[in-house]
């Protein structure tokens, strides 16, 4: 995928100081080999939805945890009862010099979007994290995954407005389709279940579909 950035509360600036380009790199590179997985007719009814959201989903959950990040971390400390969780976390120390990341991936409606500023905002607030990422799908991936699907340009419109309660240098990365290679995932498995993997029964098939595309 091809990638546009957006810096808030100068998280870009931080992530490229030397001590810390490591970190960024990674990121930029997880993102970069995500692979735009097409099913067509995966809705009858409207058959411009042909990305298939689950794999963007899984691929980033095997790609940041083979890089050796955190899943599903905490928000809050260990002694708070909140069950709240993050996608990613990792640390990352050069010369002395250490950085919190944490990371969302947000391919799903635009109304969780605003609880991920707020996981971010709660792992600041704990000193969890330092700088907080999040990765979405620019406007033209976003309609051909689903209605209402949280969109970058969005994202970017509505932060600054909200200087006063987000204290976090998040940066913003948009995953973008144009000009693009599609992989045909109906040409690899036809079964839509598996695809997915929405189902229990269907989850190992899923991975081991995502996998495959990975490597």
């Amino acid at each position: 995928m091809k990638v546009k950035t957006f810096s808030y509360r100068y998280a870009q600036e931080i992530l490229e100081h030397p001590h810390y380009m490591q970190a960024y790199e990674e990121i930029l590179g997880i993102c970069q080999k995500c692979p735009l997985p097409i099913y067509k007719e995966k809705s009858t009814s409207q058959p411009k939805l042909d990305v298939v959201q689950q794999i963007i989903n899984t691929y980033f959950k095997i790609a940041f945890s083979r890089k050796g990040w955190e899943l599903e971390p905490a928000v809050t400390p260990d002694s708070f009862d909140d069950a709240l969780r993050g996608d990613f976390r990792k640390k990352f120390t050069k010369d002395d010099k250490d950085i919190s990341i944490q990371i969302e991936v947000e391919m799903g409606n635009i109304a969780s979007s605003y609880r991920n500023y707020f996981k971010f905002q709660l792992s600041y607030a704990h000193k969890l994290e330092d700088v907080a990422i999040l990765i979405l799908a620019c406007d033209g991936l976003s309609r051909r995954i689903d209605s209402g699907v949280a969109s970058f340009e969005k994202t970017v419109r509505e932060i600054p407005s909200a200087a006063l309660s987000i204290t976090v240098p998040i940066l913003v990365l948009g995953l973008d389709d144009a000009s693009v290679e599609e992989t045909d995932i109906k040409a690899i498995e036809k079964d839509l279940e598996i695809v997915k993997g929405s189902k229990n029964k269907y989850k190992d098939a899923h991975v081991k579909l995502v996998e495959r595309l990975v490597s």
